[in-house]
């Protein structure tokens, strides 16, 4: 759940500390007051595109951060951007990743991903239970593609002949003679240095050595060790001293060891330099670097040993890829009989909430059109077709959808899909664009209802839809301290409070009347939703 969203220098932000709680949360306030900012900034927080743009003029940076109760989120934006999860550096790809799993944003844009055939395809198999299967299909499908080019190495093999396979052969030979060893240039490297300063490098040595031999620390923990047994204040300085002895000893002895050790023998040095230009020979011709050299000796190790019986090889790899097709399609088929039978209950499902949004007379329809073969995804993809108008040919959301539609047909699907959605947190903007009256309210129960297995947020400006919130806040512009304006989000802690912003939501002025209809609709929205 999202606990808390800090702001600063945001926009027209100066500073503002917005707190969630579990259920239905409504974003309201006068048009231009800043409510799309509170969203935008909770879209940087979890690693949208940023803009220097974004920045309140004067400041230097914009920062935003996302409580949520299992990770702290973090964006700064500005002429050198950061982000941060949980107080350590990271990418805003990063902040993406963990946001995919925590927050769902459907605003305007997002309403239009609705379009793509992809997400269409994503949102049945999440309706449908049917994501384990599609990860099944995925699984086999790598499988299979892999088998496929196994078989096709092969063939390429045989078809290039021995000549080819004389030059894979003393490609391999060379490095086997060469036997890189995974961090050996880097050891090297190191020990040549050593190797070409070894006279400094002793001289140095012998220098700290014979100053870590004088007396002064020794014969001072003595003195003080004496002092401590005659005032025990004094035991734990005669400790540390004690201890600093013992330690400077041991520095000694590792600096003796290590100039003892010293190799200056030029002999040495024309080794080292040797093996280093075989080893760089070697990084040159097969990918820059030692591991990516061992990894082409084990795969022309693999690729040389199948071609001493390649038609055996052939005939092994060509029965694996026809049995990894068959699991493949065994596997995509199964997928594609769930996926029928979801888009059925779906279509049902999702047509009766249409109507009860105030959508009489529109059809909603799942096709599921088959690709030209099996994919990662399955043997098909989803088309959502939709018909606002009756007398109308249906036809693919993106083609007849106006934006009020779309919204309201995203709302549905994720009403019907709320048990199967995983993602804990929903945010909805422009959920109420082209509505009104008892479509609004509508529109309330089922935000209502998504709060029971979710936390939802909401930007409205309809009073029927914020009647039914469980936190109500309210977003205002007013004058700062500098003469600029700045936006604050505070809750609503009593009904009165939210009578008279529902009030002035209805109709522009607080008015006894307008307050009178407001406690109406809280009551109405209070009742048990049936």
């Amino acid at each position: 759940m999202l606990k808390q969203l800090k702001v600063r220098d945001l926009a027209l932000v100066a500073e503002s500390t917005v707190r969630f709680g579990p259920g239905l949360n409504l974003l309201t306030g006068e048009t231009g007051s800043g409510k799309s900012l509170i969203i935008d900034g909770l879209g940087l927080a979890l690693g949208a595109r940023a803009s220097t743009d974004q920045v309140r003029h004067g400041a230097e940076r914009a920062v935003v951060e996302a409580v949520f109760d299992s990770v702290v989120l973090l964006r700064e934006i500005g002429k050198r951007g950061a982000a941060r999860i949980d107080g350590r550096p990271a990418a805003p790809g990063q902040l993406r990743e963990i946001a995919d799993r925590l927050v769902a944003l459907h605003g305007q844009h997002e309403h239009h991903a609705l379009l793509d055939s992809e997400t269409q395809t994503e949102l049945l198999d999440a309706y449908g239970g049917t994501l384990e299967l599609r990860s099944g299909v995925a699984i086999a499908h790598t499988a299979w593609v892999a088998a496929s080019t196994a078989l096709l190495d092969l063939e390429q093999l045989r078809a290039r002949g021995n000549r080819e396979q004389e030059y894979l052969r003393w490609q391999l030979d060379e490095l086997r003679r060469a036997d890189p060893i995974p961090g050996e240039d880097e050891d090297l490297a190191a020990e040549r240095t050593a190797v070409r300063h070894a006279a400094r490098l002793a001289e140095l040595g012998q220098q700290a050595t014979d100053a870590l031999h004088e007396e002064g620390l020794a014969r001072a923990a003595a003195a003080i060790s004496l002092a401590a047994a005659l005032d025990p204040r004094l035991a734990d300085q005669a400790s540390r001293l004690e201890g600093l002895a013992d330690e400077m000893s041991d520095v000694a002895a590792s600096v003796r060891r290590y100039v003892e050790l010293l190799d200056s023998d030029p002999a040495r040095l024309e080794a080292i330099e040797s093996r280093l230009a075989v080893l760089e020979g070697i990084k040159r011709k097969h990918g820059g670097s030692i591991e990516s050299a061992v990894r082409e000796r084990q795969r022309l190790e693999t690729q040389l040993g199948a071609t001493a019986d390649i038609e055996s090889a052939l005939a092994a790899a060509e029965a694996e890829k026809i049995k990894r097709r068959k699991d493949l399609d065994a596997v995509a088929a199964r997928l594609t009989k769930a996926r029928r039978a979801a888009a059925a209950r779906m279509e049902k499902a999702v047509a009766a909430e249409l109507q009860g949004l105030r959508l009489e007379g529109a059809r909603f329809e799942v096709a599921l059109r088959q690709l030209a073969d099996v994919g990662a995804t399955g043997a098909e993809d989803v088309e959502m077709l939709f018909l606002a108008n009756p007398g109308e040919p249906i036809a693919p959301l993106a083609k007849v959808a106006s934006g009020g539609e779309l919204a309201r047909v995203m709302l549905a699907i994720k009403t019907v899909g709320a048990g199967a959605d995983r993602i804990p947190t929903l945010v909805f903007d422009e959920v109420d664009a082209g509505i009104g009256g008892e479509a609004a309210i509508q529109v309330g129960l089922r935000l209502k209802m998504l709060g029971a297995r979710h936390q939802v947020l909401v930007v409205t400006h309809l009073a029927q839809i914020a009647s039914f919130a469980d936190h109500h806040l309210v977003v205002e512009k007013a004058p700062g301290r500098d003469g600029r304006n700045v936006v604050t989000v505070r809750e609503l802690a009593t009904e009165e409070d939210k009578a008279r912003e529902l009030a002035r939501m209805m109709s522009g002025g607080i008015t006894a009347k307008a307050v009178a209809r407001a406690h109406e609709l809280l009551e109405e929205a209070g009742r048990p939703v049936r």
